[in-house]
Formats: C-alpha cells, structure tokens, sequence
C-alpha cells in the first residue's frame, strides 16, 4: 500500500518505511510490501509482506531463497509450474512433522527412491510402464498378503496369492479329482496361474493333469499315478496369479 509525500514539485507516492528487528519478523498483519530486516544476521536478512504472509526473497540466483509461512503457487493458471529444472542439486520438498501429498500422477524421469517407509498405494496401482520392480538387496522383494482356506473339492480365496487345503480326497491309483477355485483375481482364461501341489499319501504320485481358467475361476485336475498308492490325504494347492 502506498502512502503520500512531499517532495520538490509536489506530492508523490511512497511505500511503507521499512522495519528492522532482532530476529524474523511477527505474524502480525502489515501493510502490503512493508519491508523488514533482520538485523541478527550478517547481512541483514531481508523479508517483505505478501499481503498475507512474510516472505523472504532470493538476494541473489546463487544463495537461493528461504518463504516464511503457507504459501500457494499456481493454483488456477494453465502454464505449468516449473521447480529446480535448471540446476545441478538436490530440490528438497517435504513436510517435517506429516505426509506430502501429490495431485495428480507423479512422474519421475530417472528413478524413484524411498529411503524409508516404503512406496504405498491406497487405491491405484503402482506401474512400471518401460521398467522393471527391481530389489536390490537379498532376502529383500515382492511381499504379497497371502491367504489360505480349505474345502472338500471347491474352496473360495480372493487375492494374488495364498494356499488352499483340499480335505481329505480319495484320489485312486490311475484316477483323479477335479478341484474348482473361485478367486476374482483370476479374470479370464488368459489369466495365468502358477500353481504348487503338496501333501497326499506316502507312496502316491500325484501330479497336475490340468488347469483351466476363467473369469472368477480356476479348475485344476489333480491325478494319480497307475499303480501307486491310493492317497487319501489332505492336498495342499499353493498359488500365484501372474496376470
């Protein structure tokens, strides 16, 4: 806000007269462009009211610029906002005591890294549209929520991943028994499934004649040798979705 004064030839318009202190200045209102030094330091640190806020402008292109209090960037204009493109160091953004939070689809050019936590979705998925989910370090991957159930000849478990127990079937030497998973991970017939097959009695060859997927369902064959051992043994079918 500009005030009046006089001057040879006349009134002319000035700004406020600026402040000195020890230390920032307050958050108390003041007029807009009032000007504030902070004569603690050497040289002064020199701050300016935004009309909302006190802000401390960049001295020069190579010592950079500290903002004091909430500020809002570009929050309706169409031209993209441009942050630390042109140099060579690191652009710190973050928040010291809560989360950071990104509107928007995040896109990093050469790699994103999380020191610590961990990169989490709540809803969306995580993609790698060129690249591949890469762990560095051994005994370190893909930890997936893995469930289990069990049934007689069907059994229902939703998820990527998991273990299912097949009760008890009577499997024959030279027969088998059709199993029928429902898992609305599994999509369509295209989905592919890897399926690990455990247990059954001692002596018993039993194997994995068939899978057959399709949407909401996988039906898996699971036979026995001809002249093995008749398995009436609790089976246990471990698997991963793929796709």
């Amino acid at each position: 806000m500009l005030t009046t004064a006089y001057a040879p030839g006349g009134l002319i318009k000035v700004g406020p007269y600026p402040l000195q202190g020890s230390g920032p200045p307050l958050t108390l209102p003041a007029k807009l462009g009032q000007e504030y030094f902070d004569t603690t330091t050497t040289p002064p640190t020199f701050y300016i009211f935004n009309g909302q806020t006190w802000v401390e402008p960049s001295a020069s292109s190579a010592s950079g610029a500290n903002i004091v209090g909430p500020v809002t960037i570009n929050t309706t204009g169409a031209a993209s906002t441009t942050i630390g493109t042109g140099g060579t160091g690191t652009v710190a953004i973050g928040n010291a005591t809560g989360n950071t939070a990104v509107t928007g689809s995040l896109t990093a050019s050469t790699g994103l890294v999380a020191t610590t936590g961990g990169i989490t979705s709540t809803a969306g998925d995580i993609t790698a549209t060129n690249g591949n989910f890469v762990s560095s370090t051994a005994g370190k991957g893909i930890v997936l929520n893995s469930g289990s159930t069990s049934g007689t000849t069907t059994a229902t478990l939703n998820g990527r991943s998991g273990q299912i127990t097949i009760t008890t079937p009577t499997i024959n030497a030279g027969a088998s028994v059709t199993l029928t998973i429902t898992n609305s991970s599994i999509t369509a017939s295209t989905t592919q499934v890897l399926y690990m097959l455990s247990g059954g009695t001692a002596f018993a060859a039993l194997t994995i004649g068939s899978v057959t997927n399709s949407a909401n369902q996988s039906v898996v064959v699971v036979q026995n040798g001809t002249g093995a051992t008749n398995s009436t043994a609790s089976v246990v079918l471990t698997f991963l979705v793929l796709n």
